[in-house]
């Protein structure tokens, strides 16, 4: 084999996606007829602490990658963090978020990001004077987002749960 066809298939490798695995079985939260519920579990050492039975995928149709392995996650309801800014269209595979100051289902995943298995983080933005910088989380493969939010340096990082898909 010659250096050359070395490189033209070294190239064609690199240039395939790293998620041509079966992306079919991607499922959205609202395709689970009771919501979260059917997508979380209830661990004994923790008794009442729900975490997610399934993978976390990145949500986009085709791409898939596996954002955090199952029951990682914690599932908390809390204040909902605006993520979505008016001048940009909403990508189809992202639900709406409620406005804040309404709640939202977050997986919270802690200690450190480390716990991911592929995830992107935007640069720190900042809402407004008063408010702590944020950056969000998107896919890593495919720069779909935002999936999430987490505090610039912070050591909570939170991806909605109608913001993943489910496998």
């Amino acid at each position: 084999m010659s250096n050359q066809s070395i490189h033209l298939s070294a190239l064609a490798a690199l240039q395939r996606p790293s998620n041509t695995g079966d992306r079919s079985t991607i499922r959205k939260l609202s395709d689970f007829d009771q919501g979260v519920l059917a997508v979380s579990t209830s661990h004994d050492k923790n008794l009442g602490e729900l975490t997610h039975r399934f993978d976390l995928l990145c949500p986009r149709n085709g791409c898939g990658s596996v954002i955090l392995k199952a029951g990682i996650g914690r599932w908390v309801e809390r204040d909902n963090v605006e993520l979505d800014t008016a001048k940009e269209s909403l990508h189809p595979d992202l639900p709406a978020l409620p406005a804040p100051p309404a709640t939202a289902h977050w997986w919270l995943v802690t200690p450190n990001m480390m716990e991911f298995e592929n995830i992107g983080f935007t640069r720190p933005v900042q809402k407004d004077v008063a408010a702590k910088k944020l950056k969000f989380l998107i896919c890593a493969e495919c720069d779909l987002g935002p999936l999430g939010w987490c505090e610039e340096g912070g050591n909570e990082f939170w991806l909605a749960c109608s913001r993943v898909g489910y496998r």
